[in-house]
């Protein structure tokens, strides 16, 4: 009971499957998906029928005497006719429908992977199972899925007219041909069960896969170079990789027996009964029964073969329907995923206060708190400086108050209200944001700055920004100053950031935008003290009247701050300024005195 529930399910996902991508065409394009159903169909029929089962029929009639050659003559010009439409038809199709058809399909399932990949929360990106997903939902793009699924649809539905014809033309010689022109049917079975094989397959050597492609990706990274040339490191990724390809013939070899097999009966129903079948009754028919004339004979071989032809297509194309139609099933699952982080209704105003309320979180799948038990209020104006050692769960922090995670208990209130309650893409609008895993894009300067066009009317901003973030004396040097192309990903010309200058251009991005609140994490990690000094006041200028949180281990934001949060193993152990902190000898207290007297004695070194 329970495969035939499966099974059904199996048939409904094709269906629906085929006609969600099928939806999707008609969107795109909907003369260009006639145009290509109707090539496939015509030069289906055309080949199987016309000129298969009709020409020969006519011209074998007229060698026995059963025509006239006007007859011939007409006929052939009525096929030459018919090839010529068709030709002109799959010339349009080919050279001028399908090349623009595919890049507008391909965009459209694209923006709609973008777009759902803009709306899942960042939790998505850490979870393995669904980063699975997401890449096998790419396929229907990457591996030409969405072209094969309607070429597919086409090609099958003119095979099943041009069966119906040529079941007809048997049917009127012998209604006992249909015992081996079934026969194949059986093949649709098999290949669907070898698909199924296969897919799971598939499914199974998606995780190796992923790290084959992480290591490729990591060897030609600038980020690693230095460790994998200067490091053994480089031994270590070598063997995983090797690791990689050893259980992918592990799993080939795992299914490789199972679809070799289901392989060779498909070829034994699919080739060897229809055939050999078929022409055994015909010669019966035609030398014992005498009753089979040469010509029927003929036209009936001719039949049998692409009768038989195209069951074995439409049971290759089923089978391929199928396979290509599970990928759509991930690119589906994918699209219709709900977000957890749910959107309210509430448009937020102006910024006045933010207040975490008994806040406890975990991550999704994880055994422990980050964070346990939070509570503190910050006011609109005030310098915020979150401190702690590493893994006390200030980065977390960071994700909260942008509601990049919603909490685990507890509540965070802006301005007295669950954050919750609010639309989240205006309510993440208030906030401007440095993170300490930063990225600079493979584009130019400004547009790295603004995180967006650039226009004449923005352009200001940016070279405002970069100013304010120290970096307008490095663009300046560029050779298209701030149109320069950053990184050598598509530009050999690109130019090439340190550290620390990739670092202020992150910090730059800040000035560049409109906020009431800035949380800039570890935003000073790799600079200097003398370029730290410098960035922090050009913050402290930049943020005049704003409310800002500085999340780093390094205390040199502490001493500018109104406030200070102090985080230990996930828990809130002291607040206060950094004159109440050091007065009150606790872990602020030591923290400072040790990172002092570390930077004296580097003073003393030098």
């Amino acid at each position: 009971m329970k495969e035939k529930i499966k099974k059904a399910k199996q048939k409904a996902h094709i269906l629906k499957n085929t006609a969600f991508m099928l939806g999707c065409a008609f969107k795109c394009a909907p003369l260009s998906l006639l145009i290509i159903y109707l090539a496939y169909i015509s030069e289906n029929v055309y080949y199987s029928v016309v000129i298969n089962v009709m020409f020969l029929e006519t011209a074998l009639s007229i060698i026995e005497g059963n025509g006239t050659f006007r007859d011939f003559a007409i006929r052939m010009c009525l096929i030459v006719l018919g090839k010529l439409l068709i030709d002109l038809l799959a010339y349009i199709d080919v050279y001028t429908v399908r090349v623009k058809f595919e890049i507008k399909c391909e965009s459209y399932i694209n923006n709609l992977i973008f777009k759902k990949a803009q709306q899942v929360e960042l939790g998505c990106y850490e979870d393995p199972d669904f980063f699975d997903k997401y890449n096998r939902a790419t396929w229907v793009v990457d591996k030409g899925g969405f072209k094969r699924i309607i070429e597919g649809s086409a090609w099958t539905i003119g095979s099943l007219i041009s069966f119906v014809f040529l079941v007809g033309y048997l049917m009127s010689v012998d209604p006992f041909l249909l015992v081996f022109i079934l026969c194949p049917v059986i093949v649709i079975a098999l290949r669907v069960k070898k698909n199924a094989v296969e897919l799971q397959k598939d499914k199974d050597m998606v995780p190796f896969e992923r790290q084959k492609e992480y290591i490729r990706r990591t060897i030609l990274l600038k980020d690693f170079a230095k460790e994998i040339k200067t490091t053994d490191i480089f031994t270590v990724v070598k063997k995983r990789f090797q690791s990689a390809i050893d259980n992918n013939i592990r799993v080939i070899k795992e299914y490789g027996w199972r679809v070799a097999l289901l392989e060779v009966i498909s070829d034994f129903f699919g080739e060897i009964i229809p055939v050999a079948g078929g022409l055994i009754y015909g010669c019966y028919r035609m030398i014992v029964l005498q009753n089979l004339p040469v010509s029927e004979f003929s036209v009936l071989v001719s039949a049998i073969t692409t009768a038989r032809n195209k069951l074995n297509h439409l049971a290759h194309y089923f089978a391929m329907q199928q396979k290509h139609c599970l990928w759509v099933q991930n690119l589906r699952e994918f699209l219709e995923y709900e977000p957890q982080i749910t959107d309210g209704g509430i448009t937020p105003q102006g910024f006045e206060s933010l207040e975490f309320r008994n806040v406890s979180f975990r991550y999704p799948k994880g055994e422990k708190d980050i964070l346990h038990g939070v509570s503190f209020t910050v006011n609109k104006g005030e310098t915020v400086a979150v401190v702690g050692h590493n893994g006390a769960g200030k980065t977390t922090l960071s994700k909260l108050l942008m509601r990049l995670y919603d909490v685990t208990e507890g509540e965070i209130l802006y301005n007295g209200i669950n954050i919750k309650e609010y639309n989240v893409r205006q309510y993440r609008e208030k906030f401007a944001s440095v993170f300490q895993d930063y990225r600079i894009f493979a584009m130019t300067v400004a547009e790295n700055v603004l995180i967006d066009e650039v226009s004449e009317e923005n352009r200001e901003k940016a070279l405002h920004a970069l100013q304010m973030g120290n970096m307008q004396e490095k663009v300046d040097s560029l050779p298209e100053k701030e149109n320069t192309i950053l990184t050598r990903e598509f530009d050999s010309e690109g130019a090439m950031l340190s550290g620390g200058q990739a670092q202020k251009l992150s910090i730059s991005r800040l000035f560049a935008r409109e906020f009431d609140i800035a949380v800039l994490d570890e935003p000073s990690s790799a600079l200097d003290p003398v370029a730290e000094s410098k960035m922090y006041d050009s913050l402290m200028q930049g943020t005049k009247g704003k409310t800002v949180f500085y999340i780093s281990h390094r205390l040199s934001s502490a001493t500018r701050s109104d406030k200070i949060l102090v985080f230990s193993d996930g828990q809130l152990i002291e607040s206060g300024s950094h004159e109440e902190l050091m007065a009150a000898n606790g872990t602020y207290s030591e923290m400072f005195t040790l990172q002092a007297s570390g930077y004296r004695e580097e003073e003393g070194d030098e």
